[in-house]
């Protein structure tokens, strides 16, 4: 998206949130009803102290910056929830204190529908598209779909300039009481954009160029009852991976058997092992990599006010610097949720990562074997005006990278106070 496009961009997000403020047949707080539909344009501003801005481990330039945010949520429902949709558009401007060469702007779009109760049939859609040069805190917009993870994942270590697709459908229907079957496709698209090694040229830091990579998963669930609470589980994969000038394309197949338990009515937890196949173009069938393959979730609402969250899985997928080379990766999160009054919330949240890279890697003469570990932790409070329309939030930050490649380290962390305005 060029300069032009970006104002025209922001031009249409202004003309919208005062289009729907005008015509508003609820309050403020209460959204927009135009049919089955609710809009809820909202303006978020952000005031942020940054420690690291260009991730560097050695010489750290500290910055602040202030971002407003524009956007639109939506949603539409049926009187009997038949059919649902629930979505996002968003548009923010960071512009940084001193170093403005770091200034950016992120966009995009999140949707999901459904179709069907589930009871018997479900169809489910999702569809997202986000430019970002920082951490990608729009995914968990579509966090909570299971057609989200485990495609190619987004490896933002050096937080690049890019474009993030994902496309997903699926879907399940009940074959008997004890049998549901689900079947499932998945896009997902890390599209780089070049010009940001001008960007970080004052640091001279050596990142090596964006390859784009694409990846298409196919994939089949199997569902079993083995008792009122507990299901078997089976999921069989096949996927395809592309990357930026490398010719043909990685094979990835995976086998998974796990159960899946509603301990009560507030615990629901599943995991799933089993093993997986990657074979990239240049290999022959013996050397493909054989590895170990798992993906576990948990939601567990501890009380009326406190709720945790977690999960993890592993897979193998095309590196994003280096030509014709993969790595094998493990990533788990955890967040917990603390609703202290109506008003007033805590939440916390960790994601831990690590890539080992399939060959050996040269940087400045040195080859070696490359393995990253990234660790990043999210302290938030919020609170509510009376009213839902207001809410203030001050949130604290810490992005960390280890590796044995001293150019890809760093530690940052950021201190930001902001306020959210819903129509």
């Amino acid at each position: 998206m060029r300069i032009s496009d970006h104002f025209a961009s922001r031009a249409a997000f202004l003309a919208l949130f005062a289009l729907l403020s005008f015509d508003a047949a609820g309050g403020p707080g209460d959204g927009v009803e135009v049919a089955s539909w609710v809009f809820s344009p909202y303006l978020d501003l952000k005031f942020a102290y940054d420690s690291n801005i260009y991730k560097d481990r050695y010489d750290e330039i500290e910055d602040t910056f202030f971002e407003p945010e524009l956007g639109l949520r939506f949603s539409s429902s049926s009187e009997t929830n038949y059919f649902t949709v629930r979505g996002n558009l968003f548009y923010s401007d960071r512009d940084y204190t001193k170093e403005e060469n770091r200034d950016l702007d992120t966009y995009g779009d999140n949707i999901m529908v459904q179709w069907g109760n589930g009871r018997r049939s479900l169809i489910e859609l999702i569809q997202s598209y986000r430019h970002l040069d920082d951490l990608d805190r729009h995914s968990a917009d579509i966090e909570s779909s299971e057609l989200a993870g485990e495609m190619v994942e987004d490896s933002n270590t050096l937080d690049l300039e890019r474009d993030v697709n994902q496309f997903g459908a699926a879907v399940s229907r009940r074959m008997s009481d004890k049998l549901d079957l689900g079947l499932s496709y998945r896009y997902s698209g890390v599209h780089y954009d070049n010009t940001t090694h001008y960007r970080l040229d004052p640091k001279d830091l050596g990142v090596p160029p964006g390859l784009d990579l694409d990846g298409h998963i196919w994939q089949l669930d199997g569902s079993l009852g083995l008792t009122d609470k507990t299901d078997a589980i089976l999921t069989l994969r096949q996927g395809l991976q592309y990357q930026e000038d490398t010719e043909g394309s990685a094979k990835l197949t995976t086998a998974r058997l796990g159960l899946k338990t509603e301990g009560t009515e507030k615990l629901v937890h599943h995991f799933g092992v089993g093993v997986e196949r990657y074979e990239r173009p240049q290999e022959t069938e013996d050397e493909a990599e054989v590895t170990f393959n798992f993906n576990a979730a948990l939601d567990w609402y501890i009380t009326e006010k406190l709720t945790l969250r977690g999960g993890g899985f592993n897979g193998t997928q095309f590196s994003s610097f280096y030509e014709g080379n993969g790595l094998e990766y493990i990533s788990g999160w955890a967040g917990l949720g603390y609703r202290w009054k109506p008003s007033l919330t805590f939440s916390l949240r960790g994601v831990y990562r690590e890539d080992d890279y399939l060959d050996p890697v040269t940087h400045q003469g040195v080859t070696k074997d490359r393995h990253d570990t990234r660790m990043e932790g999210h302290v938030r409070i919020d609170y509510v005006a009376p009213g839902q329309f207001l809410r203030f939030y001050l949130e604290a930050t810490y992005d960390e990278v280890e590796s044995n490649f001293d150019f890809v380290e760093y530690v940052d962390r950021r201190i930001m106070a902001g306020v959210n305005i819903r129509y």
